[in-house]
């Protein structure tokens, strides 16, 4: 058997579409690999989950209690195999490693960004993981990846990128309108997200004369919201952009109906903030392409060629965008009539967590 280890809480917000994202990868699994169990540590207990219900409990008040519970999880139900999406380094994730390595345990380490920015940790996260990560590759056997790297540690990697549950992203209905285009973009509003740079381009674009309608719908909630709202009483734009708040996952209706009232999205302008990061796979990109709704990012998407004529390349700097290009590439895209069903094709041919697991689950059966 298989366990998917995560150490997520998994009723906070914010993990939401992690969690989305992990029973994407394990229903995908399951196809090769038989019935799979996922764990996180939902303080103070250890949470086993499959397909959405919890499977048994356990108190877990520490973190060396999970690691024990996990162990005596690994006893009761046999399990051969592992896929842990990794957090940090401590003494207690080393003699989980250890028992894994000592009992001939196959396992898998994912990665969610690197390089692994070490230095944003404080206190004893950071003490741990630098007395701790140097070795980690002695004691699994692969590393899962959402970068280009080829080998991390001394392992050799799986290159991942973001997925989707492509039945869970309808195609928009949405038809195009005469010098009017209106952006979405959903996110937990992090630094990372850079709207900054779309709310001044449209206000400089405002100040030089433009005359298209541009609207934006901003959907979530998170640390920089209160500095978009502020930059939208600045920049005058009260008429043209809307904060929508938090639609939560059991309300889909909702954000169905916000996609099919939208013509481009919004991807992550800031990647530059965070490590200097040039490339990457963000979720949305894929929710975005599934729906038909082309859009703009500012880093290098590893999901789709360079120059994919439905995605618009910005600098992955702090310039402002430059809303005159973006309604350059918008006109040129909509100029094919098919361009929503093209996009969706695409992300069934490549984006679906079938596809992208496809070489994990390969090397587990090998």
């Amino acid at each position: 058997m298989l366990f998917y280890i995560t150490f997520i809480e998994f009723k906070a917000f914010f993990a939401q579409g992690v969690h989305r994202k992990i029973q994407g990868q394990v229903s995908s699994m399951e196809r090769e690999l038989g019935k799979i169990f996922y764990t996180g540590w939902s303080y103070p207990k250890a949470v086993l989950m499959r397909e959405g219900e919890v499977i048994e409990t356990e108190p877990a008040v520490t973190r060396k209690d999970y690691i024990d519970v996990l162990i005596t999880w690994f006893q009761k139900y046999k399990v051969t195999q592992t896929y842990i999406r990794y957090s940090s380094t401590n003494k207690w994730f080393m003699d989980l490693l250890k028992y894994q390595y000592e009992h001939g345990i196959k396992s898998v380490l994912e990665i969610t960004t690197y390089p692994y920015d070490i230095d944003a940790m404080e206190g004893i996260v950071k003490l741990e993981t630098l007395s701790y990560i140097n070795e980690v590759n002695k004691y699994i056997n692969r590393i899962a990846t959402y970068s280009s790297h080829h080998e991390i540690w001394g392992l050799p990697c799986f290159n991942l990128v973001n997925g989707i549950n492509i039945k869970e992203h309808p195609i928009s209905n949405k038809k195009n309108e005469n010098k009017k285009i209106v952006f979405i973009a959903v996110s937990t509003m992090q630094y990372w997200h850079g709207y900054e740079r779309i709310l001044k381009g449209m206000y400089l674009y405002y100040k030089d004369g433009g005359t298209y309608d541009l609207k934006l719908k901003l959907i979530g909630s998170g640390p920089e919201e209160d500095y978009y709202k502020e930059l939208v009483e600045k920049y005058y734009l009260q008429s043209r952009v809307e904060f929508l708040g938090r639609i939560e996952v059991f309300e889909k209706e909702k954000l169905d109906l916000q996609y099919n009232l939208s013509d481009m999205a919004v991807g992550s302008l800031g990647f530059y903030k965070a490590l200097e990061a040039q490339e990457g796979s963000p979720i949305k990109g894929s929710e975005y392409c599934a729906r038909g709704i082309p859009f703009m990012c500012g880093y290098r998407d590893l999901r789709f060629p360079s120059d994919w004529e439905f995605m618009l390349n910005v600098s992955n700097n702090s310039e402002s965008i430059d809303m005159n290009r973006v309604i350059d590439f918008y006109e040129k895209v909509t100029l094919k009539e098919n361009y929503k069903e093209l996009m969706r094709d695409y992300a069934e041919k490549h984006l679906t967590w079938d596809k992208i697991m496809d070489p994990v689950v390969s090397y587990y059966v090998g």
